[in-house]
């Protein structure tokens, strides 16, 4: 059988040639393929021009309580995503309808949060404020620098760019907001116009800015 696989010179080239095709093909092939996944933006360890889009969600929560001179109400938002996520904005809110209109008769809230249930534990914050409509707002930035505006990154690496919108599991948890409200009245036992001012319902509302990466590969001009 040699002597036929092998008889001629011609038969022994072809042999080698499909030897060397066998070989060369495959290896061939995989080089193409991992050139095109960088040209293509693939490749995530490769430096290019990317451009970076966010793809938005908002996760809102709101509760209302009445609360009466010097009670507090303890407000709660439990926070969870799969999404990555860019800031938490807090708003309360109370309207004194009891009242003829601003001044001294105004009621008015004190705000305090403990975000002490969040993971990563944002800062504190604290306010107070008539109710005439809001009367305090929050902004926690939980990725730094994140605002939803997309941009073309030049010279990094795709890994990079995902480790700069990683917020590395921050934000999760229970968001605490505690209001106390504090009654102001007019004339005696807090008799205006004939309505006992005693109480007022106060709003907290909550907005979790979400977002998902889309990155994708600048076409280099020629």
């Amino acid at each position: 059988m040699s002597e036929k696989l092998f008889g001629s010179q011609r038969a022994i080239t072809i042999w080698v040639v499909s030897v060397v095709f066998a070989i060369v093909f495959p290896a061939y092939f995989s080089v193409m393929a991992n050139s095109a996944d960088a040209t293509g933006g693939g490749a995530s360890g490769a430096k290019a021009r990317w451009q970076v889009n966010f793809i938005q969600d908002n996760l809102t929560s709101e509760e209302t309580m009445n609360l009466g001179d010097g009670e507090q109400g303890d407000y709660y938002f439990d926070l969870e995503s799969d999404m990555m996520i860019g800031y938490v904005e807090i708003t309360v809110s109370c309207n004194d309808n009891d009242e003829p209109g601003p001044g001294p008769g105004m009621d008015a809230v004190d705000v305090e949060t403990d975000f002490s249930g969040v993971s990563g534990t944002p800062d504190d914050e604290s306010a107070s404020g008539s109710c005439n409509g809001v009367a305090a707002e929050f902004s926690i930035q939980i990725t730094p620098e994140f605002n939803g505006e997309g941009y073309i990154a030049d010279g990094v690496t795709k890994s990079e760019i995902e480790a700069k919108w990683n917020d590395n599991g921050s934000g999760r948890g229970e968001w605490l907001t505690s209001v106390t409200m504090d009654v102001n009245t007019i004339g005696p036992a807090g008799l205006v116009g004939g309505v006992i001012d005693s109480d007022e319902d106060v709003t907290v509302s909550w907005r979790a800015v979400l977002y998902t990466l889309d990155i994708t590969a600048v076409a280099e001009e020629l």
